[in-house]
């Protein structure tokens, strides 16, 4: 028993002995391999252009008012409203705002022609830029609450307003004149809004502080130099515009990787970029139709589409430095490229539809997704936003509906009529799509689902 019990002594200093060298090796090796640790993490920081910015608030607090401290009425227990705290607490520039005149639905007449119309908090429109023409850095001076659209706005500021030779400072009377309703889509209006101030839909995670740049006119020619390869290779001024001129003919890995670091910096939510510039799988928003037209698709909040490819003239998928051949843009002159071929987008609904590469498009997806989360709760929010009740044809009289009268919530095995007396439901023209859209390549997907049989 003496000797079992002097082993196990031993056994056991032993391995006290041994914890204790592996612990004490172990609080060396921390001990020597923490600054060494730290140190190649800031080499790697240094590296990749310094260490990573600070984590924004993304998203809001969806605010219920029950529980302690709210009374339990009817007109609080169902609200969910969804608070931002980075949007600002004030009102609008009032320079960018337009006065909305309400008519209650009626027409000048003073009949009734949109009905379930009136009322409503005193508003003012916001002229949102949806051109986004005019290049250059611009600063986000705010982020703030649109009450005529579901998505936030930002307000944003040019920068070196004053001192470049074509841009003039309006004042702000001047800028209201020019912003008012008979002026909009005018000359007049566009240099007010030239003067350095504008409103634009601010994508997700856009904060004051940040900037916004721009090139639907094009890539400055400083940044493209800044990337191109194939400049610092030319030896005189003639072949460097011959060698710019021709950037997309041959797929060269310099010119891959220029345009990978171009990419690199545009690509930043709120800039404006053709999509030709954008690469497969990047989300959007603000959409135009056309080279030079107005963004009008994916506007509201939580909207975005994606980049699904780029395709050339007979169909095939291109990639790499090809894509900066496909034009549809304009020249210094302002005059139409022709291009050749076009862009695939696949909308939230399903659709993709193919547009012209000279097209633009805002990066990121659209604020204030929370919206489609919030309850108004009672009947006197929705009379705030200007609609009034819509009560259905079965629960009226027979005198004042086609499906009113009679017992029961039934219509009587009647055709659907509206309150007019018009059937409903029924076609008597021919559809104006009935060929088809043409730049849709795939409709979005219509009734019930079924999983393909492969």
């Amino acid at each position: 028993m003496a000797s079992v019990s002097r082993s196990a002594l031993s056994t056991a200093r032993s391995a006290t002995r041994t914890s204790l060298a592996s612990t004490s090796r172990l609080v060396a090796v921390r001990s020597y391999a923490s600054p060494s640790t730290a140190r190649n993490d800031e080499q790697g920081q240094m590296m990749f252009g310094g260490p990573p910015p600070a984590r924004k608030d993304e998203g809001a607090v969806l605010k219920r008012y029950t529980g302690k401290g709210y009374p339990f009425i009817p007109s609080l227990r169902h609200v969910v409203y969804p608070f931002h705290p980075h949007l600002h607490k004030g009102g609008p520039l009032r320079e960018l705002t337009i006065p909305l005149r309400r008519k209650g639905g009626r027409n000048n007449t003073g009949r009734v022609v949109n009905r379930h119309v009136g009322g409503g908090h005193k508003r003012r429109l916001r002229t949102v830029d949806f051109h986004r023409v005019e290049g250059g850095e611009h600063d986000v001076v705010r982020i703030e609450y649109d009450p005529g659209r579901s998505a936030h706005i930002a307000l944003i500021k040019k920068r070196g307003t004053k001192s470049e030779p074509g841009l003039v400072a309006l004042s702000p009377d001047e800028a209201e004149d020019a912003l008012d309703e008979e002026n909009r889509g005018t000359q007049k209006s566009l240099e007010a809004v030239k003067a350095g101030w504008s409103y634009i839909v601010a994508p997700e995670g856009l904060r004051a502080g940040d900037v916004v740049v721009s090139y639907r006119k094009g890539i400055p020619e400083s940044l493209i130099q800044q990337f191109d390869q194939t400049t610092a290779l030319s030896g005189n001024s003639s072949a460097t515009k011959a060698s710019s001129s021709k950037v997309g003919a041959t797929d060269t890995p310099e010119m891959r990787r220029a345009l990978g670091l171009l990419r690199t910096v545009t690509l930043k939510p709120g800039n404006v970029l053709p999509l030709f510039l954008i690469p497969p799988g990047t989300q959007v928003h603000n959409l135009t139709m056309t080279t030079d037209g107005k963004m009008q698709l994916c506007r509201s909040a939580g909207t975005f589409a994606q980049i699904v490819s780029h395709q050339s003239a007979d169909g095939r998928a291109i990639g790499g430095a090809d894509v900066l051949t496909m034009g549809g843009g304009f020249d210094a002159e302002g005059n139409r490229l022709p291009k050749n071929g076009y862009v695939l987008i696949k909308l939230q609904s399903g659709e993709v539809r193919k547009l012209d590469p000279g097209c633009s498009a805002t990066i990121g997806v659209v604020s204030n997704k929370e919206h489609q989360s919030r309850s108004l709760g009672k009947a006197g929010r929705s009379r705030w936003l200007g609609k009034r009740p819509h009560v259905r044809g079965v629960a009226m009289n027979a005198v004042d509906h086609a499906h009113g009268g009679g017992r029961g919530k039934q219509k009587g095995n009647k055709h659907p009529r509206s309150i007019y007396g018009l059937l409903q439901h029924v076609r008597t023209r021919r559809p104006k799509d009935k060929d088809g859209n043409k730049s849709v390549v795939t409709e979005r997907p219509r009734g019930k689902q079924t999983a393909a049989k492969h």
